[in-house]
């Protein structure tokens, strides 16, 4: 069972777009709310489990009688869902697969359980049951960030076990083989790093970390990075290695490089060894342009 946030209005916990993963088993993957919600979202989707029929569920916790002897939250908002029962060979979840190689997928979905989904891998196209509510909703999902850390060392582990926490999906270029096992978590491990420019260039990255603890490694990541259009660009270590790299790139690789680049990367929380340096590097991910 899939749950898709369709509409909300007010101060609600989870906005349009967020799904949230209902097995039979109770396994839930992802949360509608702080957990004030989700017994009557487990018991609709029980329902819908029952029937194989889609469900249209509508919670309002702006009035004073939800805050009483409903959900007791508190938040005064309303979320709107679609409860999807789906088979592994359903179109929408070939179309949710898909966002590992695009950048997003467009939804257009019925209270019915019909829709079409639209990414740049294809188009796909599902057939209606019996309507139990009316509606329509138009939605984009976004592909998860794309993180490129260059160079491995002891943060990597505990980055990329955040990163995933937090819906990133990360890469790795390192070449030393014994850093490969730190890097089990990867969702890709390019040990070739003359492969670096054109990962750089592809277009996939919302950013960048240069991390391998290695001078020269980290020189050569840094001019390939500066070369490329990524927006985002962090170098582990600190000021004076920072300032004696940059002195050696040319004038104006160092140019198109200063403006994207944070260096030293973190923000200062506090705290030392390799679990609060990845904390670190990750609340500057979250936090880059305001996001």
């Amino acid at each position: 069972m899939l749950a898709v946030v369709v509409a909300t209005e007010g101060s609600t916990y989870r906005k349009a777009g967020a799904l949230i993963v209902l097995p039979a088993d109770g396994a839930r993957v992802g949360w509608l709310s702080g957990g004030c919600l989700e017994a009557e979202l487990e018991t609709t989707a029980a329902e819908a489990l029952r029937d194989s029929r889609a469900r249209h569920l509508r919670l309002d916790t702006r009035g004073d009688d939800d805050l009483l002897f409903g959900s007791a939250s508190g938040c005064r908002g309303v979320v709107e869902l679609l409860l999807l029962p789906l088979d592994e060979t359903a179109p929408l979840l070939a179309a949710l697969r898909s966002l590992d190689t695009s950048a997003g997928v467009e939804l257009e979905l019925c209270a019915d359980g019909a829709g079409r989904a639209t990414s740049a891998a294809g188009e796909w196209q599902w057939p209606a049951g019996a309507a139990p509510a009316p509606g329509r909703w138009s939605l984009r999902l976004r592909a998860p960030e794309r993180l490129l850390l260059l160079g491995a060392g002891p943060e990597s582990a505990p980055l990329l076990r955040l990163a995933h926490l937090l819906g990133w999906s990360v890469d790795v270029v390192e070449s030393r083989a014994r850093w490969h096992a730190a890097l089990a978590g990867a969702d890709a491990l390019h040990r070739d790093v003359a492969g670096v420019p054109a990962l750089l260039a592809s277009g996939r990255y919302a950013a960048a970390v240069v991390m391998s603890h290695h001078y020269s490694r980290d020189l050569a990541a840094l001019q390939h990075a500066a070369a490329a259009g990524i927006g985002w660009i962090g170098l582990l270590g600190p000021v004076a290695r920072r300032d004696a790299l940059l002195a050696e790139l040319d004038a104006d690789l160092r140019a198109r490089l200063l403006p994207r680049l944070q260096a030293p990367v973190g923000l200062r929380l506090g705290g030392e060894g390799p679990e609060a340096i990845a904390l670190s590097i990750m609340a500057a991910l979250q936090s880059r342009d305001g996001a």
